[in-house]
């Protein structure tokens, strides 16, 4: 084991001067430094090796519970969990008011938000239920069927080597369609976003994998994704994101927005479907339904003036129209809008809700 140093280190100030070359400024006394052991990257991975050991056992103990009683379980703890979170919860609020609040009261769009905060949580339930509940022989039995004929469909553009972009939005248990996708021989490539746990997201990427869809981390994504689409392959993008550059303006929940050009450029580019999906959660008891929203096809676009503009806005609204189906599947944590749009909207939801315990305050009794 390596030694630590713990006598004073002289630290002598410097400048530059013209030739490039650090002088010493002996005028500037010199600081005194007591270098400190590093032990924050093998604390860092202790807690990282107990949380693994934790989602392992966690994941056995819902397995023991049964989904009912896991959906329960977990719903509480998050329900808990929001409560203190002010920040996050405020943010949630805020946005979904801003959203599908003007004709909702603020007690509902409190009840929406919430929801939303516990829906995100089974999302992590489903994956674990998911490693031990789903098989190709079963899948069927959770509502994981895509619905007729747009199974067929996609069947025969793989059969024809037709390439298809298939989207969804921060909806329902998104992080399970690829899974169905599978199971269901649609063999896509999908495009994710990595956790920040290396080892949390070597099991997310096993699981959701585990039918035989490709995963490809979203940095990793652009050439891998054209590939696929210029071999006549299908691949799949959660495709809910706000840009601050280069994008498409458009309005998403009567909200001004701007979304990503990509997939109006790779449909217009290799001539592919686009496929705009949910996985909807029944209730809360591992049971699910696939719906399709949209299919645009090339033949679509080819009379547009703007195709990029077309595809990218018709593939919003079907996402709004997953939205306005059922907002508590919604993420509104997430700062769709952009963070500016995030900040301001916040502050007027805050700002409201202390004019109206003011004016509670000062009521007669």
């Amino acid at each position: 084991m390596a030694k630590f140093q713990h006598a004073p280190v002289l630290r002598l100030n410097t400048h530059i001067v013209k030739s490039g070359k650090p002088t010493q400024r002996s005028s500037i006394p010199y600081e005194r430094e007591t270098p400190r052991p590093n032990v924050l990257k093998p604390l860092i991975r202790f807690i990282l090796a107990l949380s693994n050991l934790h989602r392992r056992g966690l994941a056995f103990f819902l397995y023991l519970l049964g989904p009912k009683r896991a959906y329960r379980f977990t719903g509480w703890g998050a329900s808990i969990v929001y409560g203190l979170l002010l920040p996050f919860r405020e943010r949630s609020e805020a946005q979904c008011h801003a959203a599908v609040g003007h004709n909702t009261s603020r007690e509902e769009v409190v009840r929406i938000a919430k929801q939303s905060f516990i829906h995100r949580s089974h999302n992590l339930t489903d994956l674990m239920l998911a490693s031990r509940l789903l098989r190709q022989d079963n899948f069927e039995r959770y509502g994981g069927q895509i619905p007729e004929p747009f199974l067929e469909r996609l069947h025969i553009a793989q059969r024809e080597r037709r390439p298809v972009i298939l989207l969804t939005g921060y909806y329902g248990s998104f992080d399970l369609l690829p899974i169905f996708l599978g199971y269901n021989g649609i063999k896509a490539t999908a495009a994710y976003l990595p956790h920040s746990n290396s080892g949390f997201d070597r099991y997310r990427k096993r699981i959701r994998g585990q039918s035989g869809c490709e995963m490809i981390p979203i940095e990793k994504a652009a050439a891998r994704l054209e590939s696929v689409l210029d071999n006549g392959g299908t691949i799949s993008i959660v495709a809910d994101h706000h840009v601050e550059k280069r994008g498409v303006d458009l309005q998403f929940l009567g909200i001004p927005t701007r979304a990503m050009r990509t997939v109006g450029l790779l449909a217009h580019r290799y001539d592919a479907d686009v496929v705009i999906a949910e996985l909807h959660r029944v209730q809360r008891q591992f049971l699910f339904e696939i719906k399709i929203e949209d299919v645009i096809v090339p033949k679509d676009w080819q009379e547009s003036s703007d195709p990029i503009t077309l595809i990218t806005k018709r593939y919003t609204n079907a996402i709004e129209r997953m939205v306005r189906g059922d907002p508590t599947q919604y993420l509104w944590g997430y700062a769709r809008w952009g963070e500016e749009h995030a900040r301001r909207v916040t502050e007027q939801w805050t700002n409201a809700a202390k004019q109206t315990e003011s004016s509670k305050k000062g009521e007669p009794r």
